[in-house]
This record gives C-alpha cells, sequence and structure tokens, in this order.
C-alpha cells in the first residue's frame, strides 16, 4: 500500500512547477478556507502543496478521536501519513486509484475549471480504542499554475452517520451536483498506455514472462523491457503486481 502512495505522491509532486507568473507562497485565503472548514464542521482538512511538498493539516475535535491534536500543523510531506494510517489498506488504496484517475482528468479541464470539481470517496477511520466509524472524503484541486501543472489540493474529512453500502468513490462537479459518468473518465484512463502497452499488461496479468510476451507478440525483449517500464512510470507503480492490480482496477485489462 505504500508504495502504491508514495508513487502518486511522486506523480503529484513530480509535474513541472517552473512556470512564469505564479505566486511565490500559499495565499491565506486557502489556508482560512480550510479553517473555517474545521470550525464549521470539526472535522479535519488538509492543505497540500505540491510545488513544495508541504501540507498544513488542520484538525477539529474529531481529530482528537484518530491522535490528531486540535491545532494546525505544517508537515514536510504533501500526503497527510497521519490522516492515511488510520484507513483500512483496501479502501485506502481505492482512494489512490481514485486520486490517479480524478488527476488524469482534471489534466483533461481547463485550469480555471478545475476547482469545479472534486473527489467524494467513503471510507472508514479507525478510531483509538473505538473500532471503524463511516468518513466522508472529499478531495479538491484549488490552484493550478499558469502551465497547468496542479499546485494546490485540499482534503476534508468528515464523520459520516449512516450506512454506505456499496458506495463507490465518485468524481462530482460542483456546479451541477451530478456526478461525472463513469465512461468520461474511463476514456481518460485508457490514455495512459498505448495499445502495445496494454497488451503486455494484459500478458502480465496472465503471469507471461518478458521472453513468452515476446514471442507472443513477435518483438524483441529489450522492446518487452522497456513497456514494461513505461506501464510502471504511466501508473505510477514500482513492480509489475501493482500495474496489474492498477490497470483491472482502472479496467486496462479484463479480471484474470
Amino acid at each position: 500500500m505504500k508504495t502504491q502512495e508514495q508513487e502518486l505522491k511522486s506523480l503529484l509532486i513530480g509535474q513541472d512547477f517552473d512556470s512564469p507568473g505564479c505566486l511565490s507562497a500559499v495565499p491565506e485565503q486557502y489556508k482560512d478556507l480550510a479553517r473555517a472548514y474545521v470550525r464549521t464542521e470539526n472535522g479535519i482538512a488538509v492543505l497540500s502543496d505540491f510545488r513544495e511538498n508541504r501540507s498544513y493539516i488542520f484538525a477539529g475535535k474529531f481529530g482528537a478521536a484518530v491522535g490528531l491534536e486540535d491545532v494546525a500543523m505544517e508537515i514536510d510531506a504533501a500526503f497527510e501519513e497521519a490522516v492515511f494510517s488510520c484507513i483500512p489498506p483496501e479502501e485506502l488504496l481505492e482512494r489512490h486509484v481514485l486520486e490517479l484517475r480524478f488527476f488524469q482528468f482534471q489534466k483533461s479541464v481547463a485550469p480555471a475549471e478545475r476547482p469545479c470539481y472534486n473527489i467524494v470517496c467513503p471510507l472508514h477511520f479507525r478510531l483509538l480504542g473505538q473500532g471503524d466509524i463511516p468518513v466522508l472524503h472529499r478531495t479538491f484541486y484549488l490552484e493550478s499554475l499558469p502551465n497547468g501543472s496542479i499546485w494546490l489540493a485540499l482534503c476534508l474529512y468528515t464523520p459520516f452517520v449512516g450506512n454506505f453500502g456499496a458506495a463507490a468513490g465518485q468524481i462530482v462537479d460542483n456546479r451541477t451536483g451530478m456526478a461525472v459518468l463513469p465512461e468520461t473518465y474511463e476514456l481518460t484512463d485508457c490514455k495512459l498506455l498505448s495499445r502495445r502497452e496494454s497488451d503486455v499488461l494484459a500478458l502480465l496479468a496472465k503471469g507471461k514472462s518478458s521472453k513468452q510476451i515476446a514471442e507472443k507478440l513477435c518483438i524483441s525483449i529489450y522492446t518487452v523491457y522497456r513497456h514494461r517500464q513505461n506501464i510502471l512510470a504511466a501508473l505510477q507503480v514500482s513492480n509489475t503486481a501493482a500495474a496489474v492490480e492498477i490497470g483491472m482496477r482502472l479496467r486496462l485489462i479484463p479480471p484474470v
């Protein structure tokens, strides 16, 4: 799980931030926005600065239930490890896959429109000595640089009274209140890999070796190696097993 989390982090903080005309510091208005949310809902707000690989964590009274103090914290990491450690591994993986989709989807949207969309994701938190409770998680990309790189994100975590059942995470257009149809971002998913890379990944999912893949596709084994490296980079994972799992979740390959 940590590997996928670290690779997603590399994708976000590895963007091109060398853009003229951008602000030098996080605007106070965004910190005020996070503080206002915490004051209103007593939840947890995380303002992430991908350019500086830094986060500002604001925890309300709910934060104490997961071991966070009721104060603002600044950490040298773009991802909120203290919060992620409260989430069951399978749900955390689903959350990271959804953000990978969100990132790719946002790249297809005009920067001025990006704050109009957000992730809505049902999770559970493991409270200190009290078991699990449902939590509603949302992610917004608040600010992009002039070159299109995503700079600031805001993650919100709120206790949710009720049962999510089989609810899954979604990308929502806040202007209409409607979820973005899966077909829309699945089109973006398909652009992650070339057709040949998808063929290689499908054969890897079947347990084929690089030599077998080369023979099956009538290409050199060195070309297979190159495709494998491209697949790992595109899916932001560090090994074949993770690539196959993410590929199946993104429907880039059929279930095996």
